[in-house]
This record gives C-alpha cells, sequence and structure tokens, in this order.
C-alpha cells in the first residue's frame, strides 16, 4: 500500500505501508484510548459564610484502557466558569483529585459543578461523561454565636452523705458576640441550681460551680443546660447541654463479668485448633487488676496457660483471644473462669464465670458410585460379563467395609445379589465385581447401590444409587448413561465426556483436571469456581452474548505442550495448560465479553527461580502467544492470586513474561477449532489424535489393489468356459 502525503509548500512524498501492519479496520488490533471521569465533587467547608474561602476538589479518574495526556479541569457555580485547574497525565485505572480555592461575596445559593478535558484535548473512547454537578452551596451572611457546654467537672467517687464540687464552663464558639441568657443545672432530671451567664465573645469562657450533698448510694444524672429556653439566636442549637452519670457508693470495687465466648467457626472440627474470642468487661465503680482466666472443656481444664485479662478501668471492656482443641464430635461445653481459683478483688464474685455449647462437626464418609465398565465392552448373548464398579469416598473421613447391591432387570431377566467393599480412604476409591450371563438379545438396566444395608453414617445418605443401561445383542453394542447419568469425571461414553466439557488433549498429557457447572444465559453474569483447588486456576468470570444453559468448565493442568500449540509459550513457564467451556462455543470470543481468569502462583516456585512476580503474566494462544493484561490481587502464606482479562477460553500457559514476542504459526487457530466443533463434536487438527499412528486409511487404494487381482482371473475362467464350449 502506498501513502501520499501533501504538506503546503513540499513536493508530495510517498511511503510505501508494510503490508502487516494492522490498520484500524483489518480486525487484527484493538484501539486503546483513556476516558475520563469525575468521580466525585466536594467543597469545604460544607456551610461557609460569606466572604469566607471555599476549596472545592473533583476526583478525577481514568476509566479508559490506556493513560491519559494532560489536559484541563473547569470549576462552575450556576453554569458560570469560576476557574480552572491543570489535569496531568493519568494512567488506566488510576485518579487524581484537583482543588480549587474560591470567595464568594455575596448572599446566596449555588450550584457547583466542573468538566474534564473540556476543550477536547484528549482523544477519549467517551467524550459525553466529563461532567458532573454536585449540589449548591449556601452562602450565609449573618455571623451567630454558638454557646456550649465545655466541662461538666465533679469529685471523684462521690459517697453519700458528703459534699461535693460540681463544676461547669461555658464557651461561645460561634462567630459573633452572645447575649445574655441562663445556665440550669440539673439533678435527676430536676432544676438544683442555675447563674445568669453574661455576654462572650467569640472564643471567650465563663466559669460556674455548685455544692453538692448527695443523700443515696445509687447514680445520680447531673445535667448542665445553657441557653434552654432558645434566647440567644446560634448558629447550633442542638448542643446547648451535657450530661454525666455519677456513681455514689460507700466502697468502690471493680465488677469483672465475661459477656460473652465467641469461637471463629460456627462449627468447629474434632483435633483442630479453634480460636475463641473471650468478651470481659469491668462494670464495676473502680479499675481492676490485671488477672488470669482458664477454660474447661465438659467440666475438664486440660493442659493450658492462663488466659491473661489485662487491668481495666471502670465500665470499659476488651477482647481476648484464646485457643483450645476440641475433644470430640458433637455439643461441646466449654467453660471459661475468672481468677483460676484465687480471691480477687471484686463487688460481686459470682459473676466471674461464662458457659458456651459449641457445635462441633461431625465428619464423615460419603460414598458414590463414581463409574460402571463392562468387560467386553459390547457383550453379546452367552459372553461372561465382567461387571466393574467404581466406588468412590468423597467425604472428609475414611470409610469402614461395606456392601454394593445390584439389580439387574431386562426381558424376562431379574437378578440382584451383593458385593463386599473394603474400607475406603477419604477422597479414595474401590471397585466391586461381579458377573452375569445374558441369555437373550435386549436392553438391560443395571442398578447399583453404594451400602445398602446403611450400615455407614455418611455425610449425605441420598448418593448411593446410579442406573445404566446395556444393550446385549449378537452385534457390539455400549454402555450409555441412565437415570442417573455419569458423574463429572466418569468415562461412561463419547456423547457424556463431550457434554462435560470439550476436550481432545490425551490423557497422557493431563496431569490434573478440575470441572464445573452453571448456566449460560445471555445478560447474566457467570462465575465458575474451582473449589477443589487441585489446579492453578481458582475461578473463571464473563457476561455471556449468548445462551448455552448448562455448561461445563473444565481446566485440565498439562504435563508438556498442548497438542493444539505448536510452538512453547515464551519465558519461564510455570504452567501450560486448556480450559474448555462446553462444547457449543460458549469459550468463543464471539460468545462472550468482560472475561477474567484467577489463578495462582506458589511462592515456593517464584523464590526458588527468582521470579519477579510483576512479570507473571497468563498467555493465551491462538495461532500465537498473546500476553493478557495480568494483575497481582493478593497472597498468602502458600500462594501468590493473580487475575488476567481474558480474550477467550482454549490453551493457556502462565508464564515470567518479558516481552519476548510470540511465534506466528500458519493454520487456522484455537477459535476456528471451536467452530468446526460446534454442532458435529468433531476437529480437524494437523496435530490431533484423531489419526491413528500417522497412517491415513485409503480405501480406494485397497479396491485398487482388489481389482488388479480379481480382473485377470476373472478373464482366465471366461477363457476356459469359451475352450470347454468349443471341446
Amino acid at each position: 500500500m502506498i501513502i501520499t502525503l501533501l504538506v503546503p509548500g513540499i513536493m508530495p512524498a510517498m511511503v510505501a505501508a508494510d503490508e502487516d501492519s494492522p490498520s484500524e479496520d483489518d480486525g487484527n488490533s484493538t484501539l486503546l484510548l483513556p476516558d475520563l471521569v469525575i468521580d466525585d465533587l466536594s467543597w469545604s467547608p460544607v456551610t461557609p459564610e460569606t466572604g469566607e474561602q471555599v476549596t472545592i476538589t473533583a476526583t478525577v479518574r481514568n476509566q479508559g484502557d490506556t493513560a491519559s495526556g494532560v489536559t484541563n479541569l473547569a470549576f462552575y457555580s450556576n453554569g458560570d466558569n469560576i476557574g480552572e485547574r491543570s489535569v496531568p497525565e493519568i494512567e488506566a485505572g488510576d485518579s487524581e483529585k484537583i482543588s480549587y480555592s474560591w470567595i464568594q461575596e455575596t448572599e446566596s445559593q449555588v450550584e457547583i459543578s466542573a468538566k474534564v478535558d473540556e476543550e477536547k484535548s484528549v482523544e477519549e473512547t467517551n467524550e459525553d461523561n466529563n461532567g458532573i454537578a454536585a449540589g449548591y452551596i449556601t452562602f450565609k451572611k449573618t455571623k451567630l454565636p454558638d454557646l456550649i457546654i465545655s466541662s461538666l467537672e465533679y469529685t471523684a467517687n462521690p459517697r453519700p452523705g458528703k459534699f461535693q464540687d460540681i463544676y461547669i464552663s461555658v464557651k461561645n464558639q460561634g462567630t459573633e458576640t452572645s447575649e445574655v441568657t441562663k445556665l440550669v443545672l440539673y439533678v435527676n432530671g430536676s432544676p438544683y441550681d442555675d447563674w445568669q451567664v453574661p455576654a462572650l465573645s467569640k472564643g471567650e469562657s465563663t466559669h460556674f460551680s455548685s455544692a453538692w450533698t448527695p443523700l443515696l448510694e445509687g447514680s445520680a444524672q447531673i445535667r448542665a443546660v445553657v441557653d434552654g429556653d432558645g434566647l440567644v439566636a446560634e448558629s447550633n442549637e442542638g448542643n446547648n447541654e451535657k450530661t454525666a452519670t455519677v456513681t455514689v457508693a460507700e466502697e468502690f470495687l471493680p465488677d469483672l463479668i465475661i459477656e460473652d465466648l465467641v469461637p471463629e467457626s460456627t462449627e468447629a472440627e474434632e483435633g483442630k485448633n479453634l480460636n475463641i474470642t473471650l468478651k470481659v468487661k469491668n462494670q464495676g465503680t473502680a479499675p481492676s487488676e490485671a488477672v488470669q482466666a482458664i477454660y474447661y472443656i465438659n467440666g475438664t481444664a486440660p493442659s493450658q496457660e492462663d488466659i491473661q485479662i489485662p487491668a481495666l478501668s471502670e465500665n470499659k471492656g476488651t477482647d481476648i483471644i484464646f485457643s483450645l482443641i476440641p475433644d470430640r464430635e458433637g455439643q461441646m461445653e466449654v467453660r471459661v473462669s475468672i481468677g483460676s481459683g484465687k480471691v480477687i478483688p471484686d463487688s460481686n464474685r459470682s459473676n466471674n464465670q461464662f458457659t458456651k455449647i459449641i457445635d462441633v462437626k461431625t465428619i464423615l464418609p460419603d460414598l458414590i458410585i463414581e463409574s460402571l465398565s463392562l468387560n467386553p465392552e459390547a457383550p453379546k448373548i452367552g459372553d461372561n460379563i465382567t461387571f466393574i464398579a467404581s466406588i468412590k469416598n468423597s467425604g472428609l473421613r475414611d470409610s469402614a467395609n461395606s456392601e454394593l447391591e445390584y439389580y439387574i432387570n431386562g426381558t424376562n431377566t431379574t437378578q440382584n445379589a451383593k458385593v463386599s467393599v473394603p474400607a475406603i480412604a477419604a477422597g479414595g476409591t474401590a471397585e466391586g465385581t461381579f458377573n452375569w450371563v445374558p441369555e437373550e438379545e435386549g436392553k438391560l438396566n443395571v442398578r447399583l447401590i453404594a451400602d445398602s444395608g446403611n450400615t455407614i453414617r455418611e455425610e449425605e445418605e441420598t448418593n448411593n444409587e446410579r442406573t445404566e443401561t446395556v444393550s446385549i445383542s449378537k452385534q457390539a453394542s455400549s454402555i450409555t448413561g441412565g437415570s442417573s447419568g455419569p458423574s463429572p469425571g466418569s468415562s461412561s461414553s463419547k456423547s457424556s465426556s463431550m457434554g462435560s466439557g470439550v476436550s481432545k488433549e490425551p490423557a497422557k498429557n493431563v496431569e490434573v483436571k478440575e470441572l464445573d457447572t452453571r448456566n449460560i444465559m445471555s445478560g447474566y453474569h457467570v462465575k465458575y469456581d474451582f473449589a477443589k483447588n487441585v489446579t492453578c486456576i481458582t475461578y473463571v468470570e464473563f457476561d455471556p452474548m449468548k445462551t448455552f444453559k448448562k455448561t461445563t468448565a473444565t481446566v485440565e493442568v498439562l504435563k508438556g505442550k498442548s497438542i493444539f500449540v505448536q510452538k512453547q509459550p515464551p519465558g519461564r513457564v510455570y504452567k501450560q495448560l486448556n480450559i474448555w467451556l462446553g462444547n457449543k462455543g460458549a469459550g468463543r470470543e464471539d460468545s462472550l465479553k468482560n472475561a477474567y481468569t484467577g489463578f495462582r502462583v506458589e511462592k515456593e516456585w517464584i523464590g526458588n527461580n527468582s521470579v519477579n512476580e510483576s512479570n507473571v503474566t497468563l498467555l493465551w494462544y491462538d495461532s500465537k502467544w498473546k500476553s493478557l493484561s495480568t494483575e497481582k490481587i493478593g497472597e498468602d502464606e502458600d500462594y501468590v492470586y493473580f487475575r488476567a482479562k481474558t480474550t477467550a477460553y482454549s490453551c493457556f500457559a502462565i508464564s515470567e513474561y518479558t516481552g519476548e514476542e510470540g511465534t506466528v504459526e500458519a493454520g487456522e487457530g484455537i477459535q476456528e477449532t471451536l467452530r468446526s466443533w460446534e454442532g458435529t463434536g468433531k476437529a480437524i487438527l494437523n496435530s490431533s489424535a484423531e489419526k491413528e499412528g500417522s497412517m491415513e486409511k485409503k480405501p480406494m487404494g485397497v479396491a485398487k489393489i482388489l481389482l488388479a487381482v480379481s480382473l485377470p482371473l476373472f478373464m482366465i475362467l471366461v477363457e476356459y468356459f469359451i475352450l470347454k464350449k468349443k471341446i
């Protein structure tokens, strides 16, 4: 392509454009632009006086995909420009606070607004979202006083019948001199004393005192009110009083109580450490000393360190965390006692204990029928069929020995029996095997029941059954999913495996995989959470543009390079993997938007390889390796967690990527491969495992060989019959 540059006064220049350089509309590039918006517009002070300086602050954020250039920010009062400020370059996702100081000389109410990039000096993805109106500022011309009770003091630990002094201070914290008014002292709601308060200038205070003799033990309320009749016009009429509660007693002592015991988990586990928060309060009339407490589990005090309770002032509380280990399942009684059997100064020693019942989780096994296979796979009449049932313990505790019961029902056929199943460790599997010889053609329903005698207490008692359908004929047949259907990870049939997530990756190259199923409906955000945490992918989320209903997401962590990838990924590679969304195209680029993939990387790998965390990147493959925008979102003791903005779902790699170019290869990309799967469920890939030992079947070649052999034989036979007839 030739580009001609025309500049006035200069000869035309012709430049040859690189044919491989992407243009805006060639479909191979995306124009990244900033997008400036104003998130917030505020001012201080909120209610200014006329002539008082007001500082207006705008928060400008770049919500676009790339950094913005330097621009301007204009401030307005009732639509009139009152000033401008420069806005520096802002990186994508960042924000800047821009302030402008302004003085309004007249009493009025004005609307404050602002607009960024008013002259459109920055090209943005959206030019219509640069302004904001924040509300109205009311400027008052009149200055007013503001009378408050700045202090209310009394003698500590008052005793009945003893003389006490009460001291009151009144202050004018307003902006104008106050008028003469009145101060009243109330005791237990009744007027006790009063004074005339003189005019006070701005910031001036005055002081008063009153003699008080309490008569009875108990609580007494003291309240001082200035200008209670509202004789003085003030800027704030709601801050004219102060109240204090006084405890009158012959003797002042602390009183420690336990308000609650709060376990960190609503269901603890036997043998595992449990943190409990002890809430302690001193509700007495004097500070308490530092003391100790101990705990009891079901009435017994196990070996432990004392719980340290610090000194507490009166009416103050604190939270103390201590740990214990539950010794049994079910309900556990936890009792905490303050003082550890020692005598402590306390006004009430009968309230120093607290008891709480905590549920301790009952951990159980959970037996399911994972799959059913048979040998031969295509049984015929008279075959001695070996049925192999895989029983899995999906619970968290080992199971005991159990029995597998099976029922075979078909045309003129009914048989049932039980098979012994050994103990199965948590997460493990065992096999139950039985044999049967069919005598007639037809379909058989094979029903399997794990722990048929209900001898094992399980976490879930309703998932022990599975039914499969087997076809018996003179020709080979196959096993297909029955009413319960194959469970995730089973290999009962090709159609069911395709339904549980597209994958033509050879099993020998898959190190581990995890599945999750969701309904995909256009317009509803979808998030797949891989809760078992067996892979490095933690979640997949996106906004569907099409409806696929029930769809399974499959994550495969690979042992080496995928068969769909022609080149190794660039950088120092942590993991190579595939992520598939069903087999109907749900993971294609044109089926989703706003997609993000969460993943984690072991800290041990980062440390052992001196990896820079900021360079950890999720790479996506489609004809070449492409780096995805990746950010760190957190970490724990073992892993660093990341999130990557994702284009589509197919082949990926996690790598320490420092900008190496991906290698462009010929041939169709993964997205085209997914399109070829749609409808037929088959893919034509140069690297696919579809070919058998790299040998191509050539039926026409076989036909030619047969023709070459049979034609001469036929001619010989014809000639023989002709000669015989002549003879």
